[in-house]
């Protein structure tokens, strides 16, 4: 997974769980926390995606642009 996002907030979170879901079919496998790398701007943040499709962050955005990349096992090899 990767892509660009714009952050509309600056504030430290700790362990918060985001909004936004990962699609069945394109979650991890593991039941581990996946790490997701956010880079870029003036962000000190990483989301860890879960095999329940809950996304956890931790850090700050910073209220920046920033690039986006994860690489995962998913449960379907062809999710739709």
């Amino acid at each position: 997974m990767g892509g660009n996002v714009k952050f509309a907030k600056s504030g430290e979170n700790n362990y918060v769980q985001a909004q936004e879901i990962i699609p069945v079919g394109y979650r991890p496998a593991e039941k581990s926390n996946t790490p997701i790398a956010v880079f870029g701007g003036n962000t000190t943040f990483i989301l860890y995606g879960e095999h329940t499709g809950r996304v956890t962050m931790l850090g700050n955005p910073n209220s920046a642009y920033a690039g986006c990349t994860g690489v995962w096992r998913t449960a379907d090899p062809m999710p739709a």
